[in-house]
């Protein structure tokens, strides 16, 4: 039984095996390695300012998610090279694609809320069809129940998949805003130590 348990408490404290945990401060702090700042801009953008690549925002979102939600997150970024960059212009690139990150899901959101809304209205028409058939065709006949049977099914999954856009994707895209401005402590950049 004791083995047990301390399979479990290392099962629970896996992550502490990857990343350096800073328990008193309750910081995490993970270091990345590139070979030149030019491998975390996404290649096919042409931009005034260069803009991080999905994969960067992936990890980054990645990385919070492997870690306990109590702790915020520093990430080191070392480059061979830093290729005429310095850390503050680096860190203002970061700073402004995160403004444009929180731009985009900003659009999601409401391009994802008219989505809903609107199969909401098809939802309550489908049902206000379907009570009215159910209503004024008094006449029992098979193919009134086949219609009642597939505005009933239509009504559910309509509304069901309103549901779950409004109030499941929303949350997993508010998660992941929140936890940028709330768990994510500092981003350095520099060049590795020779």
């Amino acid at each position: 039984m004791a083995k047990m348990k301390e399979n479990i408490n290392e099962l629970l404290n896996i992550e502490k095996e990857f990343y350096d945990f800073d328990e008193e401060k309750k910081e995490i702090n993970f270091k990345l390695e590139f070979s030149e700042p030019e491998e975390i801009f996404d290649k096919n953008s042409i931009t005034k300012v260069p803009v991080l690549s999905d994969e960067f925002f992936s990890w980054i979102q990645s990385s919070l998610e492997y870690t306990p939600n109590d702790y915020k997150l520093n990430i080191d970024i070392k480059f061979d090279d830093m290729k005429g960059y310095n850390e503050q212009q680096l860190k203002e690139i970061f700073n402004k694609n995160l403004g444009l990150e929180f731009k985009k899901n900003h659009r999601q959101k409401k391009s994802k809320d008219l989505i809903a809304y609107g199969l909401i209205a098809i939802g309550i028409v489908s049902l206000i069809s379907m009570l009215l058939i159910t209503w004024l065709w008094t006449q029992e006949s098979l193919f009134r129940e086949i219609v009642t049977y597939v505005l009933d099914i239509a009504t559910t999954v309509v509304i069901w998949e309103a549901m779950t856009m409004l109030l499941v994707e929303n949350k997993e895209r508010r998660s992941y805003l929140k936890n940028i401005l709330i768990r994510f402590g500092n981003i350095s950049f520099g060049e590795k130590n020779k």
